[in-house]
């Protein structure tokens, strides 16, 4: 599993199996995004590219709601 985001209220990991998983670092549970879902790509790259820490929050919070 790699992390590509870690902030004070979200995580999130690209497992080889599973897809992207995200979660509250303040809530119990997360949400998976299977690798065969046709946004998993578009999600990995926006989260591994956003322009800072809130932007990459911001889009873990749109995943979790």
């Amino acid at each position: 599993m790699i992390t590509i985001h870690k902030s004070a209220h979200y995580a999130a990991f690209m497992h080889n199996k599973a897809g992207l998983i995200v979660q509250s670092t303040r809530k119990n549970g997360g949400v998976q995004l299977p690798l065969s879902h046709p946004q998993y790509g578009d999600y990995v790259e926006a989260i591994k590219t956003a322009i800072d820490s809130s932007e990459a929050d911001a889009l873990c919070r749109a995943l979790l709601n």
